[in-house]
């Protein structure tokens, strides 16, 4: 018995014994359905498609890599699975193709019980008893076919070549492995562009549907932001060791820049660190705005008064689309940072986009403004001018001349008695210097920890989390020079979260001295100081 319509799926196998590949289903874009062999990489279908059409694929693996492409194997997008092609077969599949089977199989019987009567009818055709009448050809009913539907997200990996769809946010490519959180944050710059655009098109009498664009725009900027930098920390988590201890729900952490920085901090990594100060100032204020405008109809209130010198109390904030796009821009160069970082370092190929407009920090309220504990207006405005003008973050020494020069329109004696207060609170440490009004004036760690978040928007407190980390996961002797190099943060950045760090460990087994850049030269881990941090650094994270 020949199975004809069976054998137009062999691919192999002997005689009967066949061995069938049936053509997967396919979407209208040509794609076919894959799914996760990982029950907890939600949603766990993805589609495959070809490689485009003229990519050259390296003779070699990139650097961001991590499976060469073109060869056995798949990746799951969503959790970085790696496992034969066949374990990605959907289930939907392989139901349609039992189908197809079942339907090749019934033809083929069907079509040779036809012939096996047909033959005894020719057989019997001349025998007067014996009357076989086959009954007409029987006509097979039609192939089975399966609809697929294409996903709404497509990308085509820029290292590979392979064209692919997601549902949600995926952070690999199925083909190579290389990173890909890159491409979905580059689509959803790409859809802010048009929303400014569609915008700036509008008339002046639609002014009220031009805003609530922009608006809509701005939002989903820093929904698409928080939800890359959501999705790529419970990825970091799932790689952890099975006995890790637990972690608070995330919530809206990533609404939050510093929260956002302290879950990093478990992993010692920094998703704002290849920020400028301009920069992160900028994405600031923007993340402050989206609240505004979100929940309070784009009407300034109390809190974003406080941060936006231009704002004010019961007023619309402005909206203007350059500044929308690059916000875009800020939270693009920080999920490249991140990509990177998923890559082992090596950065997303570049598309060399010119920026919108210079990164330039919004203008800050009056200093003045500020308060720290007791000290008065001018002791304030002293403690932050410290701050802007250190540039190494050190305990850097301020003549008198330096001072009276900075600050022209107080007197010797206003200068004299702020300086007394820092003195008196731990942020200046001074000494008697003869025929001086003004004490010998020394900086104190201190006065950085507390003051760098107003004068320059870094944060020591958050950072000095990121470094206990750091110095944790190494061996007794941390050396400053290799810890600097991990955070790749600048040096005015790195002297006083390690200050701060350096403070909590006994002065005998610090090594002080012998350098002009830092603090210290390095320390000695004991057992009881890696307890002693690691609850300092747990008070920090909140």
């Amino acid at each position: 018995m020949r199975f004809k319509n069976l054998e137009s799926y062999r691919i192999g196998g002997v005689g009967s014994d066949m061995q069938l590949g049936i053509p997967l289903p396919k979407t209208p874009d040509g794609r076919v359905y894959r799914y996760s062999p990982n029950e907890n990489a939600h949603p766990r279908l993805f589609l495959l498609g070809d490689r485009v059409e003229g990519f050259a694929l390296p003779e070699t693996m990139s650097a961001r890599m991590s499976h060469m492409p073109g060869t056995p194997g798949t990746i799951c997008p969503y959790s970085g699975t790696l496992d034969e092609d066949d374990a990605f077969t959907h289930p939907d599949d392989v139901a349609a193709a039992q189908e197809v089977v079942a339907h090749a199989a019934a033809a083929d019987v069907a079509e040779a019980f036809h012939g096996m009567f047909a033959d005894l009818g020719r057989k019997f055709a001349g025998n007067k008893f014996v009357k076989i009448k086959p009954g007409p050809q029987p006509h097979p009913k039609p192939r089975p076919r399966f609809a697929r539907r294409d996903l709404l997200r497509e990308l085509v990996c820029d290292e590979c070549g392979r064209d692919y769809g997601v549902f949600a946010i995926s952070l690999f490519c199925p083909d190579c492995g290389a990173p890909n959180i890159h491409l979905h944050f580059a689509r959803e710059a790409m859809l802010v562009r048009e929303q400014v655009e569609m915008a700036g098109k509008l008339g002046a009498e639609q002014g009220e549907l031009a805003y609530r664009l922009l608006g809509n725009a701005h939002e989903d900027v820093l929904t698409a932001f928080e939800a890359t930098l959501k999705t790529v920390y419970l990825y970091k988590l799932t790689t952890r060791p099975a006995d890790a201890p637990e972690v608070k729900p995330v919530g809206n952490a990533f609404q939050n820049i510093e929260r956002g920085r302290k879950r990093f901090a478990e992993f010692g990594f920094d998703p704002f660190g290849s920020l400028s100060v301009d920069a992160l100032a900028v994405l600031t204020l923007n993340i402050q705005k989206r609240h505004v405008i979100g929940h309070n109809l784009g009407i300034a209130d109390a809190m974003f008064t406080e941060h936006a010198a231009d704002a004010r109390l019961g007023e619309t904030v402005p909206l203007v689309g350059e500044d929308i796009l690059q916000f875009a821009d800020i939270c693009k160069m920080t999920v490249d940072h991140i990509d990177a970082w998923l890559a082992s370092g090596a950065l997303p190929p570049s598309r060399d986009v010119p920026p919108v407009k210079p990164i330039i920090a919004p203008p800050a309220k009056e200093p003045a403004t500020l308060r720290v504990g007791k000290l008065g207006k001018l002791a304030v405005r002293i403690a932050l001018w410290v701050a802007e003008r250190s540039e190494k973050g050190l305990g850097d020494f301020i003549a008198e001349e330096e001072l009276t020069k900075a600050f022209p329109d107080s007197s010797m004696d206003e200068l004299a008695f702020a300086v007394a207060e820092l003195a008196k609170d731990g942020y200046l440490r001074t000494s008697a210097v003869i025929s001086k009004r003004i004490l010998r004036i020394r900086v104190a760690a201190e006065l950085f920890i507390t003051f760098d978040p107003h004068a320059i928007k870094t944060d020591p407190a958050s950072d000095v989390v990121t470094l206990v980390d750091l110095a944790l996961a190494r061996s007794n002797t941390v050396g400053v020079e290799e810890l600097h190099a991990a955070t790749g943060w600048p040096l005015r950045r790195f002297n006083p979260a390690f200050a701060y760090m350096v403070s909590q460990i006994d002065g005998r087994r610090v090594l002080a001295g012998g350098t002009n850049d830092y603090p210290a030269r390095g320390f000695f881990l004991m057992d009881e100081d890696r307890v002693d941090l690691k609850r300092f650094a747990d008070r920090l994270r909140g």
